[in-house]
């Protein structure tokens, strides 16, 4: 049975369309795919189109991508103007592919595990999720 894994990036800035293209080239060279789900797509079947370049991004408010590596994925959900990121994913053996798609990411402050309430309320109160 697999298991769900889930993560949040704290940033130290808010996301603008530069650290997202910035982001997605980092993950176009470390992962062997990106996709980015089609506005209007809902939840797991949403329609997806492979982005090659940061100039491939559809811009929206709240962009999700799609991180593949084999046959792992991991969902990624931001929102322009926030200081934070969540991956979702299946745990697999060894680093999880929703942990690892968070690790090298520029001007990256906190990793929280989804599973870590105390700290998630704690940035909800802070306004920062």
């Amino acid at each position: 049975m697999l298991n769900r894994s889930g993560f949040v990036a704290l940033f130290e800035e808010p996301l603008d369309r530069e650290r997202v293209e910035e982001i997605v080239t980092h993950w176009i060279t470390r992962f062997e795919r990106v996709e980015q789900a089609l506005p209007g797509g809902e939840g797991a079947g949403a329609a997806t189109m492979k982005i090659r370049a940061a100039s491939d991004i559809f811009w929206e408010d709240y962009p999700q991508f799609r991180v593949a590596e084999g046959e792992t994925f991991a969902w990624v959900y931001l929102a322009i103007s926030r200081r934070s990121m969540e991956t979702t994913g299946f745990s697999t053996s060894g680093i999880p592919l929703s942990l690892e798609i968070l690790l090298e990411l520029p001007r990256l402050c906190e990793i929280i595990e989804e599973k870590n309430e105390e700290r998630l309320t704690q940035l909800e109160r802070q306004g920062i999720l």
